[in-house]
């Protein structure tokens, strides 16, 4: 008996990335996303910021601080203080490397969730780190002065911060029209930087991604947005990806492109790092990126000059362009609305839009034992999706059904079968379309 495992991932496109001119829904979806990313308030973005760099009257987040405290604090009545977010919740978690007492002091991730009104049980998780450093000051000064030294972290990372505290905010706003399908979930990160009372680094992201992996919840997708605000000469991002997770990456490109909102970004293939926490999702095996300024922020790019800034006792509002972070919140709001809601309630399916399904190539491949096989549904149709091996046998049927427009992700876990050469092969009325998949071993 074969034995096979399909974890199914949907992801329900608005109507506004598929590129139909023409289509009525897609007109009122593009509206109502338009009026979300122009309720971004550069205004509040400034306050958060303002306010985290000085988090209780300390210049400081470093953590076991009392800014650090002050700064959790802060988070959490901002999200309370959102009426209709469905619940505000403290992670608590410990640092067990720390050195005596601060092992025994609680750290948290502040939690804001917005529940989903379709299916509740997947969940977008939208995160920034609310901790901050000052280790650039030099080794000696760093490690002897930690608990005490100035670090306002304005752009690393009150800015991310600060962006989720505005996507709460507009998201949940129930008079804006947005009804989102899924779970979406604002999580500030506790702990991700490093710090010379403890050994490594992104504990807080780590702690929650461990829990739910535990539990019963499906983490969709994920994306960190760290430190986004410097640079003056040009609004660039870039967008942080392994090859897993090309494809949500390539999801914020279009959401910046079609929505018109002027950033520059990095494309496929994206930079590669782990210096965030994202990397604490990817170990647990869910696709996530990273928003940042520049990747690396230490180094210099056509679009930037290297952040002198970040991680010293100068990194304050005063250096920041707010205008960029704005822009990266607006991305990231056209993002989340495009991946976790049908923005319009307008019939999907349109009378004479060409048949337009689009089968990608699977990665990561070569691969060993999972993989992921994404498809576009161009309009409502009905698609199969099924794998084969190179006899031409069926081996698996990963999608067989109706769709609606959007682009569908499938795991197909190829644990048990030989090592070799597989097809996966997409039929949508007149279209066949496969892609060569190979198995590793």
């Amino acid at each position: 008996m074969i034995h096979w495992s399909v974890q199914w991932m949907v992801w329900s496109i608005a109507l506004f990335a598929l590129s139909h001119t023409g289509l009525c829904g897609q007109a009122l979806g593009q509206s109502l996303t338009r009026g979300l990313i122009d309720s971004v308030s550069r205004d509040n973005l400034g306050r958060h910021i303002k306010t985290l760099e000085a988090a209780g009257g300390h210049y400081s987040r470093v953590n076991f601080t009392p800014g650090n405290d002050s700064g959790a604090a802060y988070i959490r009545r901002a999200f309370e203080a959102l009426p209709h977010l469905s619940s505000v919740q403290l992670d608590t978690f410990y640092i067990n490397s720390a050195v005596p007492p601060l092992k025994s002091k609680p750290l948290v991730n502040v939690i804001g969730t917005l529940r989903g009104r379709r299916d509740p049980s997947r969940v977008f998780v939208v995160g920034a780190h609310f901790d901050c450093s000052a280790s650039r000051m030099g080794t000696q000064v760093w490690n002897e002065q930690w608990s005490t030294i100035r670090a306002p972290g304005a752009d690393d990372n009150a800015t991310g911060v600060a962006a989720i505290l505005e996507l709460a905010r507009v998201l949940s706003d129930t008079s804006s029209g947005f009804s989102n399908d899924y779970t979406t979930r604002f999580v500030a990160f506790g702990a991700e930087e490093s710090g010379p009372a403890y050994a490594g680094s992104h504990h807080g992201s780590a702690h929650y991604a461990q829990v739910v992996k535990s539990g019963l919840e499906d983490i969709i997708g994920m994306v960190s947005i760290d430190m986004i605000g410097y640079n003056y000469r040009y609004y660039f991002q870039s967008i942080v990806s392994d090859p897993s997770s090309t494809w949500l990456g390539e999801v914020f490109v279009a959401a910046n492109d079609s929505n018109s909102i002027g950033l520059t970004t990095s494309r496929t293939p994206f930079p590669y790092a782990t210096y965030s926490d994202h990397a604490s999702f990817w170990d647990e095996g869910y696709p996530a990126v990273c928003l940042i300024e520049n990747a690396p922020p230490w180094t210099s790019t056509a679009y930037y000059l290297a952040n002198q800034y970040y991680h010293t006792s100068g990194d304050s509002l005063r250096t920041l362009n707010l205008e960029l972070v704005r822009k990266v919140t607006q991305m990231t709001l056209a993002a989340i609305v495009s991946l976790n809601t049908r923005v319009t309630s307008a019939p999907l399916g349109q009378q004479g839009v060409p048949s337009t399904c689009e089968l990608y190539q699977n990665y990561p491949n070569p691969f060993n034992p999972t993989t992921t096989i994404r498809f576009r549904a161009g309009h409502a149709e009905y698609v199969t999706l099924k794998v084969y091996d190179l006899l031409g046998r069926q081996i698996t049927v990963l999608w067989d059904g109706n769709v609606s427009p959007g682009i569908y992700a499938f795991r197909w876990d190829a644990t048990g079968f030989p090592a070799g050469v597989y097809f996966a092969k997409l039929t949508a009325g007149p279209l066949v379309a496969s892609r060569k998949l190979l198995l590793l071993r």
